[in-house]
């Protein structure tokens, strides 16, 4: 049995005060799949706190282990359950769920590995994109307590703080050199994402592997959107989010590039 209207798969989301809700960057790469295949889902929202206790009450396993040297188990969204038969599918991290997703809805929606295109995306996903999102990271990271539920925002700001070795509101001030480097690195991340693109598309179309979305576009997408968590940082740039920065760059590429995203934002 394949998810259904009535019978939709749950996709697991952290939530913010932004207007869409939805804000992190790798539950936008799940989001956007599904909005892309036009599968049925709905969204269970969960405070970072809450995501541990939640996965493991639902069988959810863990994406990885604590970094901390704890040999914890670390607990991240997103998350989905898919109810087929004859036991629900439950997955976490973006990846193993959209290589998921494309074996098992083969005949749905466009294909984001197409011609066997998988084993491409995935090593330019994890070297040449990975680039940018710690430049990207650095630039927006102290912003997101402020869209959280209070619980979420101390949770995240613990953790981040302890992760960077210093208060997140220290992280990439304007007019600092941190500041600067992040925005030369993800410039200079930018300018080679978009050579890889021009050899790739050959004036096909503006995508990865040419006129048609793949899951690769989808992980630079969930990027931008992203960087346009709100900011008042900027004033190196004058613009409202880091994404209004990005959305200068290489001739406004970025910014034209998802344009063609903006159909696929709903929130389910």
């Amino acid at each position: 049995m394949a998810a259904t209207p009535s019978n939709p798969i749950i996709l697991y989301d952290i939530p913010a005060s932004t207007e869409l809700k939805a804000w992190a960057i790798n539950i936008w790469k799940t989001r956007l799949l599904l909005n892309l295949k036009g599968l049925p889902y709905r969204t269970e929202w969960v405070s970072y706190p809450d995501i541990q206790p939640t996965f493991e009450k639902l069988g959810i396993k863990h994406t990885s282990l604590k970094t901390d040297g704890s040999g914890r188990p670390h607990y991240t969204c997103p998350a989905i359950i898919d109810p087929t038969s004859p036991e629900p599918t439950k997955l976490s991290d973006s990846t193993p769920i959209a290589l998921y997703i494309e074996e098992t809805y083969p005949n749905v929606g466009p294909k984001v590995f197409p011609d066997a295109s998988k084993d491409a995306q995935l090593e330019f996903i994890d070297t040449v994109v990975w680039d940018i999102i710690h430049p990207i990271s650095s630039l927006v990271t102290a912003q997101v307590p402020a869209i959280l539920d209070p619980r979420g925002s101390e949770y995240f700001y613990r953790e981040r703080s302890a992760l960077r070795g210093k208060p997140l509101e220290t992280v990439c001030l304007a007019g600092s050199d941190e500041r600067k480097q992040a925005w030369e690195d993800l410039k200079r991340g930018l300018d080679a994402i978009a050579k890889i693109y021009d050899r790739n598309v050959e004036g096909k179309g503006e995508y990865f592997a040419g006129s048609d979305i793949t899951y690769a576009d989808i992980y630079l997408a969930a990027i931008f959107l992203w960087a346009r968590i709100p900011s008042d940082r900027d004033q190196d740039l004058n613009v409202d989010s880091v994404w209004g920065g990005i959305a200068k760059l290489n001739d406004g590429r970025w910014e034209k590039f998802m344009q063609k995203f903006e159909g696929l934002l709903q929130v389910n």
